[in-house]
């Protein structure tokens, strides 16, 4: 029973760190996806990426963990270091492109592509959550989580409907992306304190700690502003 919940708890973990991403590039791309040939390719297209990507990338690290144990510093490293990339590359320039992200690009394979690398680059991090799963548990998850994203993009065209009858609000649209960025870092540091370190810190406090990091740079630069 123990293990079952704590399966549930990290396919939701997951599905939310990798299906914010397309609830929110959905919703404000909703008046695109009218068209329902398009609707069909990005839901079926952010669907696949999402199930498989995080599959190869997990598939990656755990061959190596299983063969070459003494590999396991390294691999936390490069997990850390690939969702730190991505991290990076997305808050660089985060209050610029607030307004208009993702509104320059055309609903094609390239951005669904674009949207799914943190699937791919949160692969190897899955891998020091799941340690000792079964296997059955260890593969089910993933369809699992694609089950999420497609739930995440449903959830997405609604929100985007709500979105054009009502006037966005900034502070509302901050807080979701500080809560995407919050839980990508967060298997991030897992990866970090499980395998580079060696330590059973909580999980629990590894998210407090994304959270404090991420939100430092989501907020405090528009708080300066004020000031």
């Amino acid at each position: 029973m123990e293990l079952l919940l704590e399966f549930f708890f990290a396919c939701l973990l997951m599905g939310l760190a990798i299906g914010l991403d397309v609830a929110i590039v959905t919703a404000l791309y909703s008046k695109q996806l009218s068209d329902n040939a398009v609707k069909v390719r990005w839901v079926v297209g952010v669907t696949a990426t999402h199930t498989l990507f995080p599959m190869f990338g997990y598939m990656l690290s755990y061959f190596g963990l299983k063969w070459l144990p003494s590999i396991s510093p390294i691999i936390g490293l490069i997990a850390f270091a690939f969702i730190a990339y991505f991290l990076y590359q997305e808050l660089q320039d985060y209050h610029e492109d607030e307004e208009a992200s993702f509104t320059h690009k055309a609903i094609s394979w390239a951005l669904i592509i674009a949207v799914s690398w943190d699937a791919l680059w949160s692969g190897p991090a899955k891998s020091a959550q799941i340690i000792n799963w079964p296997e059955s548990l260890v593969w089910l998850s993933f369809f699992v989580v694609g089950g999420l994203v497609l739930l995440s993009s449903q959830i997405g065209l609604w929100l985007g409907r709500y979105l054009i009858a009502s006037q966005k609000d900034p502070k509302v649209n901050r807080g979701w992306h500080w809560l995407q960025y919050s839980t990508i870092a967060y298997f991030g540091l897992l990866a970090l304190f499980r395998y580079t370190f060696n330590s059973q810190v909580h999980d629990g406090a590894i998210f407090m700690l994304a959270a404090t990091l991420v939100g430092s740079y989501v907020f405090y630069p528009v708080e300066q502003k004020r000031n």
